[in-house]
């Protein structure tokens, strides 16, 4: 399995996605808020570019149906009736409905993905599930890092890491790796044991904590903690049974 890592996504759209499988991480909070959607009751998740693009969704699908979500520099996107925690999706106010969510850097991600043969969402709170559908799909695979408006982040890359290490290790594939990908790699094996404080003390966990959301990366960096599989079809995430 040749195994290719975006440390950021800037380059996306010069890879070739015909017949590969594609894994989007955003640990804080895109990838794991997605999980935590779909474990409220979710019908659907669209993710959008931007607000205004949102709003347009959700004009056409109707409030009844749908509710918009999101966040800009880790904050609520005002008019926005739910922000990007993990924390505040429950069944009263995403169950049953389309959450149509734009965040500053996850859901960007999803529209340029449309060749891909298969794209899943993937974060530490889902990682054992979509490595195994990885496995099972055996087509060579992209894992994209949403990174921090445009830069590194050590929790995507360290979430990549684990993927890359469940799927030589636990499911004994034969991997080919990029360097990112080795990097991702040795970044786990160095603090696979250390996994919530590595991110905490990350740039992009730092600023969270300083903004008030530390609880959002203790649940982020809960391993398998919301074992939700959710793939993209037509512009939409939809959970998939397992």
């Amino acid at each position: 399995m040749k195994i290719d890592l975006l440390l950021t996504p800037v380059r996306l759209d010069q890879i070739a996605l015909e017949n590969k499988t594609v894994a989007v991480i955003d640990v804080l909070r895109c990838t794991t808020s997605i999980c935590s959607m779909f474990r409220a009751g979710a019908k659907a998740v669209i993710p959008m570019t931007g607000p205004g693009e949102a709003g347009e969704m959700w004009s056409k699908i109707g409030s009844e149906s749908a509710v918009l979500a999101g966040e800009r520099n880790g904050v609520k996107i005002e008019n926005f009736s739910l922000g990007n925690s993990p924390l505040e999706f429950n069944a009263d106010n995403v169950g049953g409905k389309y959450v149509i969510t734009s965040t500053t850097n996850g859901t960007p991600v999803f529209s340029g993905l449309s060749k891909a043969a298969l794209v899943l969402t993937c974060a530490l709170v889902n990682i054992s599930v979509v490595a195994k559908r990885v496995h099972d799909e055996k087509r060579d695979l992209l894992i994209v890092c949403s990174g921090r408006e445009g830069g590194f982040s050590i929790e995507d890359t360290l979430c990549g890491g684990i993927l890359i290490d469940r799927l030589q290790n636990e499911y004994n594939n034969t991997v080919f790796l990029n360097d990112a990908a080795s990097l991702a790699q040795l970044l786990y094996r160095d603090n696979g044991d250390k996994i919530h404080s590595a991110i905490e003390e990350g740039e992009h966990g730092a600023y969270l904590s300083s903004i008030g959301f530390s609880e959002d990366i203790k649940m982020a960096a809960d391993i398998d903690a919301v074992p939700i599989l959710s793939l993209l079809r037509d512009g939409r995430l939809i959970k998939e049974e397992i």
